[in-house]
């Protein structure tokens, strides 16, 4: 069910006196933990609106890459083939979404039925990427969306497919870790940590925090306040869930709300940020920097902002160089996933990277039927009194340290601007993190 503005969820955790329990939940599973990998999803904690939570089913995790060798002319040959096909693939996009760009709906509709039928899996990362930018295209022309609310099954199948994801990449930790790390190196020194975040997924960073505050704070604060568009109330449960039973491990005083942020009234936002001693950060995905937002971030006083970039969102692009633009951050994500366990990883491309996909498009088709255009985040940022925050040296350190322990060489971490991380695979940017902060004059 869809949070309106009076339906705001938010329950209290008194985990400074709570005593640890046995530990079965998803984040340690997640994140990993002393146990290694032992701490499997037996039972999820659930409210009395819920029923618990299947036992986790068998991942169908990717095969052992396959060694054998083709023969040069016919793998040479295969290469060329699968070239040209993605060549064609790539204009013929491009195409659809100029029409539909344009209000021709049918026409681009047409043009999406006249690609090859054999393009996608299994098949190159080009192949693949013109793929999942297609159906995402179909959906966003339909007018839909192919996305529901998951029941506790389907949630759980996602949830392995983000584990096994975050095991065989290093984009996901890079992320976290380094948003985590932004958090301490300014706000640690708070009684409490208010983090209203535009992008909670299953919460695994904030649990992240909450070990890093037991060992460096011991008695500090969390609130974690969820800001998302028409959600599932029981992927938020979920997160509600899993976050205090870390929390009462950690031993970690902790609360948690979330606000539908499309019917949110400034004025309850601004009630539960009003703590004393509370210092707000806010987790802001690039494609969410827009002129309200960035006004109730304002307003709510927040220290410190962290945008996470994922180079597939550009509303500052007309919509068909946007769809491009997305093509190229899928591919570059589909081949260093490759580089690292082969074929068959399909089910966290499904799960995880086809869903990215198609809500980057979805949200910028609709932008641009809209007619919205909006300026380059970064200048956004800027121009509502926000400056750059340099990472800390340690981060620097962190990020580094993660990419060298994948097993394959092609990801590296970048420096940009005044302290923009930036990691790359290959010659492709797949994410960046940066933190902001508002001038002592605005």
């Amino acid at each position: 069910m869809p949070l309106g503005a009076a339906e705001a969820c938010c329950w209290e955790a008194p985990c400074a006196a709570a005593q640890p329990q046995e530990d079965n939940t998803f984040l340690r599973w997640i994140i990993g933990g002393d146990d290694g990998s032992s701490a499997v999803m037996d039972h999820i904690p659930a409210s009395s609106a819920h029923q618990p939570l299947p036992s986790l089913p068998p991942l169908d995790t990717p095969p052992p890459p396959n060694f054998a060798l083709k023969p040069n002319a016919e793998a040479e040959a295969e290469a060329a083939n699968d070239g040209t096909t993605a060549a064609l693939a790539v204009e013929q996009l491009a195409e659809a979404a100029t029409l539909a760009e344009a209000g021709d709906v049918l026409g681009a509709r047409e043009t999406l039925l006249a690609m090859a039928p054999d393009i996608g899996a299994p098949g190159t990362p080009l192949l693949r990427s013109a793929l999942y930018l297609k159906d995402a295209l179909r959906v966003a022309l339909s007018g839909s969306s192919s996305s529901s609310n998951p029941n506790s099954v389907v949630l759980i199948k996602k949830l392995g497919a983000y584990k096994a994801f975050s095991e065989i990449s290093p984009v996901l930790q890079f992320a976290h870790f380094t948003c985590v790390q932004a958090v301490l190196d300014h706000l640690a020194a708070a009684a409490c940590i208010h983090v209203l975040d535009l992008d909670i997924g299953v919460g695994d960073q904030w649990a992240s925090l909450m070990h890093k505050l037991a060992r460096r704070r011991p008695g500090a604060a969390l609130k974690v306040t969820a800001l998302v568009s028409g959600t599932a109330s029981l992927e938020l449960q979920l997160v509600h869930d899993n976050l205090s039973s870390f929390a009462a491990e950690t031993r970690v005083q902790f609360r948690f709300a979330a606000f539908n942020l499309d019917a949110v009234n400034p004025a309850e936002l601004l009630a539960i940020a009003a703590g004393e001693g509370e210092a707000i950060a806010v987790h802001l995905p690039a494609g969410s920097v827009r002129g309200p937002v960035l006004e109730l971030v304002r307003r709510l006083g927040a220290k410190l902002v962290v945008s996470v970039d994922r180079g597939c969102d550009r509303g500052e692009l007309p919509f068909a160089a946007h769809l491009l633009q997305a093509f190229q951050w899928c591919a570059s994500m589909l081949e260093s996933m490759d580089a690292v366990v082969g074929a068959g990883s399909d089910v966290i491309e499904r799960l995880v990277i086809q869903p990215r996909v198609e809500s980057c498009v979805l949200r910028r088709y609709r932008a641009a039927a809209n007619g919205e255009k909006t300026p380059p985040w970064r200048a956004m940022l800027a121009s509502a009194g926000f400056v750059p925050v340099p990472a800390s040296s340690f981060a620097e350190a962190q990020a580094d340290s993660l990419v060298k322990k994948v097993p394959v060489r092609g990801f590296r971490v970048q420096k940009r601007g005044a302290g923009e991380l930036v990691l790359h695979w290959q010659r492709g940017e797949l994410l960046s993190v940066s933190a902001w902060r508002l001038t002592s004059s605005s």
